[in-house]
C-alpha cells in the first residue's frame, strides 16, 4: 500500500457485559499491521467490569476511547453513537468478543486505495470459542462460491456479509444515517448493507479476516423467528426477498454434511492465504 494513502480508521465496539473478552477484541486490533486508527468502544450499560477492563487499556493506548450510554437493549444504537463520534475517514465495525486477523485494516484500505469509488469492503468470518463441527453454529461465512459482490445477490442469496469483517466510508454511512434504529427489525446490518449498495459498489476480499467467537452467553434467535425478521424488513424498505433456505435446522444428516463443506472451504481459504502470502 502506498506509503502516502494513510487514513484514520474510526473502529466501533459495542459492549455490553464485555469484561471477558473484550480485551481481547481490542488487542486484536492494536497488533494490525496498520496502525492509524482509533478505538471506539461504547458501553450500553453494562452491569460487569467492561469500562474498567477498557479504560485501562485506553491508560496505556490513547488510540483507544471509551464512552457510556444509557442502556438501548439494541446494539445499532451504540453503533450509531460510536459513528457521531467517529473522526475516521473510515469505519470499521467489530463486536466486543470477535478477533480481526493481523493484516486486516491494511488488506481492505489497499481495495480503497486502488478504487476509490468502492463503497465498503468485507471479508469472510470462521467462528471458533463453543463451537464444534457437529455444532449448528459452525461457519464460515461467506462461502467463496456464495459471496454476495452486488445488491441483486444480496437480495438473491442473503445476508453474507460478516459485520465484524465490514469497513466503510464514512461519509456514505452518514448520508443514509447508519443503522435503522427501529427495535422491530433487528436485522439492521443486513438493512445497512443494502441501503449502502444503492450507493455504488462493493468489495468481497477471499480471506478469514474474522474471528466470530460462539460462547454460552450469547442470545440466537431461532429459525422462524428469523423469518419473521426478514419478513419485516422486506416489507419495510418494499424488497421481494425470496425464501432462504436453512439446512442446519432440517437434521443432524444434513448438518454434518454442511458443516464439511464449511471446513472444506475452510482448509482452502487457509491454504490460499499461505500460497498468495
Amino acid at each position: 500500500m502506498n506509503s502516502n494513502f494513510n487514513p484514520l480508521v474510526s473502529v466501533i465496539i459495542p459492549a455490553y457485559n464485555s469484561e471477558k473478552f473484550i480485551g481481547q477484541a481490542i488487542k486484536s486490533v492494536q497488533r494490525q499491521t496498520y496502525s492509524n486508527f482509533e478505538v471506539i468502544v461504547i458501553d450500553d450499560g453494562s452491569t460487569d467490569n467492561t469500562i474498567s477492563v477498557v479504560r485501562s487499556i485506553s491508560e496505556q493506548d490513547d488510540r483507544i476511547k471509551c464512552y457510556k450510554i444509557e442502556p438501548a437493549n439494541r446494539p445499532s444504537v451504540p453503533r450509531n453513537y460510536g459513528i457521531e463520534q467517529a473522526k475516521g475517514k473510515f469505519i470499521a465495525f467489530l463486536d466486543s468478543d470477535d478477533l480481526w486477523s493481523k493484516g486486516k485494516l491494511q488488506r481492505q484500505l489497499k481495495v480503497f486505495q486502488q478504487n476509490p469509488l468502492i463503497i465498503f469492503v468485507y471479508s469472510m468470518s470462521i467462528t471458533f470459542g463453543d463451537v464444534d463441527l457437529f455444532s449448528p453454529f459452525y461457519e464460515l461465512l461467506p462461502l467463496p462460491f456464495r459471496a454476495a459482490r452486488s445488491r441483486d445477490d444480496l437480495i438473491q442469496i442473503g445476508n453474507t456479509i460478516p459485520l465484524s469483517s465490514v469497513i466503510v466510508k464514512t461519509d456514505n454511512l452518514k448520508i443514509i444515517g447508519g443503522f435503522d434504529e427501529d427495535p422491530q427489525l433487528q436485522v439492521e446490518d443486513y438493512d445497512l448493507w443494502l441501503r449502502l449498495s444503492e450507493f455504488g459498489e462493493f468489495k468481497f476480499i477471499p480471506r478469514i479476516d474474522t474471528y466470530y467467537r460462539i460462547h454460552t452467553a450469547q442470545f440466537s434467535a431461532d429459525w422462524e423467528t428469523r423469518i419473521k425478521r426478514l419478513e419485516y424488513l422486506a416489507k419495510k424498505r418494499g424488497i421481494d426477498l425470496p425464501d432462504y433456505k436453512y439446512y442446519r435446522k432440517r437434521n443432524k444428516l444434513l448438518l454434518l454434511f454442511r458443516n464439511k463443506i464449511h471446513f472444506f472451504f475452510y482448509i482452502w481459504a487457509k491454504f490460499m492465504e499461505w500460497l498468495m502470502g
